[in-house]
């Protein structure tokens, strides 16, 4: 299993964008184990001065918005490593508000590391870019990367990995690398998490149910979903193996065992009451428009489009191997969620709006 990265990184000057998002949050813990390297975060308000948090040199910035470019001049210059985990979630009414902060976001990342001679760029991208493909099938990073298009989360990933191509081919002297993690998920920001996909109204009904009230109520899902979860912290582990090996190139990072459909609703210790795909986004689009979530309906066609992760490339390169399995990463998420954990903390606050979930 992965150990704990104590001694990693000596010397190294780590800039991370998103710092107070949910990766963002893992990376400075892990980062602070050994406190061998100097931090800088970027985040769209600096969170308090506790811990992860303490001892990050913060540069307040909304990368939405050209005047972060001066703020990114600063924020990178000198640093050994950027690593590029803003990404706004929310509001997913407003799609070209979203690709300010996302694509545009990611470019005025990528200019300014270039400019500032930043050796290494290590970009968070996510599972999300991959071409819609057999559910149950795991893939490897060779797999095409045209995405999910109904999903516009799914077509700005996919687009920022185009922009990084183009880096890439602009500036060969650096090392430039991609994790494409699949859902990651942590206790500590379950409430965050929560309101950003279900919205206050739903996630509040769901929680003045009693326990065993909740757990009889069936859940409707269609037979061809396929999910796997990592854990924040998980991911945060390969940040750091990558950052200290310079290693370049994709990675996808997921756990074992994942999920079908059934397996989900047991693993949340309910049972599941079979739904066809096209029934469930009608009614996901019909609460959507009429206010009830603030999920767009591209994100189930997300969820039932792309295929599963391998991660062989992760785990002898980098020698990462996560230590949660991924069920226990979802019953330990929404038992969280359900005590209403993770609503008072900086979580999911990088700059532009809220982390992404799958990174």
């Amino acid at each position: 299993m992965s150990e704990p990265t104590s001694g990693l990184l000596p010397g190294l000057t780590v800039a991370v964008t998103g710092a107070t998002g949910n990766v963002g949050t893992a990376l400075l813990r892990a980062l602070g184990t050994g406190g061998a390297a100097r931090v800088r975060g970027l985040a769209r308000r600096e969170p308090p001065d506790i811990a992860p948090y303490a001892g990050v040199q913060w540069y307040p910035a909304d990368l939405g918005e050209p005047d972060s470019e001066e703020v990114l001049a600063e924020f990178l210059d000198g640093a050994d490593v950027v690593v590029h985990l803003a990404w706004a979630l929310q509001p997913g009414r407003e799609p070209e508000r979203l690709r300010r902060v996302n694509v545009d976001g990611t470019q005025r990342v990528l200019d300014a590391a270039g400019a500032a001679g930043v050796p290494h760029v290590l970009h968070m991208s996510s599972l999300g870019v991959y071409s819609a493909g057999p559910p149950a099938r795991r893939v490897a990073e060779d797999w095409p990367t045209e995405g999910v298009p109904s999903s516009q989360y799914s077509r700005d990933k996919v687009e920022c990995e185009h922009r990084v191509r183009d880096f890439v081919a602009a500036h060969p002297d650096v090392t430039v690398s991609i994790t494409r993690p699949t859902l990651v998920l942590q206790p500590d920001a379950a409430s965050e998490i929560g309101r950003y996909f279900l919205g206050d109204v739903l996630l509040g009904g769901a929680r003045r149910l009693p326990g065993p009230v909740a757990r009889l109520l069936p859940l409707p899902l269609p037979g061809g979903l396929h999910l796997a979860f990592v854990h924040a912290d998980d991911v945060a582990q390969a940040l750091v193996r990558i950052i200290d090996q310079r290693a370049a190139g994709a990675f996808n990072l997921s756990t074992d065992p994942a999920l079908d459909a059934d397996g989900l609703a047991r693993a949340l210790g309910s049972h599941r009451v079979p739904m066809p795909a096209f029934a469930l986004r009608a009614g996901l689009e019909a609460a959507f428009r009429a206010h009830l979530v603030p999920t767009e309906p591209g994100w189930l066609d997300l969820a039932l489009g792309v295929p599963l992760l391998e991660w062989a490339r992760a785990r002898t390169v980098l020698g990462w191997i996560p230590r949660r399995r991924g069920p226990d990463v979802l019953r330990e998420f929404v038992a969280a969620l359900g005590r209403g954990e993770g609503s008072d903390s900086p979580l999911l606050q990088p700059a532009g709006g809220p982390e992404h979930l799958p990174g």
